[in-house]
């Protein structure tokens, strides 16, 4: 009886436990462009790869020495690790960084329409020609999906032309020098056999004039690790968007500000006391006829009255007016509901009357209580 009652909860702990295998294993497997993952998105073939033509390759977040090659297949560095780099590469290294938004990735090309960059196939692939680093200048295709091209500089060269720019490009910085790749999607474990994409790493990462040479997949540093801020984590390209927007707005509040120069004088406009005022509106729809209207205004300021003094909505029913009005302060219903109808005069005698109608039920209601 009590092996029976224990059952279900040794099934539950036995679930748990293979619970956590799967995931354990699930993510052994890695983030995509990880170069120890084995998923199809990973990059574990192209670290057995390099270490197959003789690189000490190894993954973390150690510089190796200025004679070494660095690789960022996605660069998640902050500030103090990037400013490292950067001195690191000015020092005599190479670094290889194929994340375009990276802040070592030079500016993107666009496409002129000139014909002078080529781009990419249709089917995917990138043809070197022309090509201005020759240990490339031989490769075939390269299978690379979607590509990205950079821009040149003075003095930097480039090798597989694509819409706008080259996919390849590498230029000098201090005794180093950075080789900037428009996209890492030839480098995963999926697609380093397509065309000649594994040729290109090797002769990137592991060139076979230096024998043995450290290469280092950089890593971001350990979560908690790192000695960045909050605002380090923010890209320098936004920081430098925003500081661009602050002197635009500052501009535009100064010139919106006072103006310059000696106080001039501005017409004001005209000054109508409120009785003139309401004699003008009177005589302006005399002229017009619009009894209609001028009645239809005496009525709503006999309701706001209503509404302020008798504590009932300005658009209520003339049936709940006139008995409220009766009760409270003593008016005829009837008149009340002749006054409120909403008919149309037939000629100013009319009018007249309702006008004053209207203001002797005003009285008679602000004099009540």
């Amino acid at each position: 009886m009590n092996a029976r009652r224990a059952l279900p909860w040794v099934l539950l702990a036995l679930g748990v436990v293979a619970f956590g295998l799967v995931a354990r294993s699930g993510r052994r497997a890695g983030a995509p462009l990880d170069p120890r993952s084995t998923e199809p998105s990973g990059a574990k073939a192209l670290t057995l790869l390099l270490r197959e033509y003789g690189a000490d390759v190894a993954i973390g977040d150690r510089l190796p020495p200025s004679d070494g090659t660095v690789v960022l297949l996605r660069d998640e560095l902050g500030r103090v690790d990037t400013a490292a780099l950067h001195r690191w590469v000015g020092a005599g290294g190479t670094l290889v960084v194929a994340d375009p938004t990276s802040d070592f990735a030079p500016v993107p090309g666009r496409d002129d329409g000139s014909g002078l960059f080529g781009g990419g196939a249709d089917d995917g692939t990138l043809r070197p020609s022309p090509c201005g680093l020759p240990e490339l200048a031989d490769l075939g295709a390269l299978d690379v999906g979607s590509a990205l091209g950079y821009r040149l500089r003075s003095g930097d060269q480039g090798c597989f032309p694509v819409r706008g720019g080259f996919f390849v490009v590498r230029r000098n910085e201090g005794a180093g020098h950075v080789v900037a790749i428009g996209g890492a999607g030839a480098f995963t474990n999926a697609s380093l056999d397509g065309g000649d994409d594994a040729a290109l790493a090797v002769r990137l990462m592991a060139p076979q004039d230096r024998p043995g040479a450290a290469v280092r997949f950089l890593l971001q540093s350990a979560a908690g690790s790192g000695r960045e801020r909050l605002l380090d984590l923010v890209s320098r390209r936004v920081k430098d968007g925003f500081w661009q927007l602050l002197l635009a707005m500052a501009c535009i509040a100064l010139w919106r500000a006072r103006r310059l120069g000696r106080p001039q004088l501005e017409p004001q406009p005209v000054e109508i006391p409120a009785s003139e005022l309401v004699v003008a509106v009177g005589n302006l729809l005399h002229q017009g006829r619009r009894r209609e209207a001028a009645a239809t205004m005496l009525r709503a300021r006999l309701r706001r009255v209503f509404g302020d003094r008798l504590g009932m909505p300005a658009d209520a029913p003339v049936e709940a007016m006139a008995a409220v009005a009766s009760a409270r302060a003593g008016l005829d219903p009837d008149a009340v509901r002749a006054t409120l109808a909403p008919t149309v005069p037939t000629d100013d005698a009319e009018l007249i009357e309702l006008a004053r109608s209207v203001e002797s039920m005003r009285n008679e209601v602000a004099r009540a209580r």
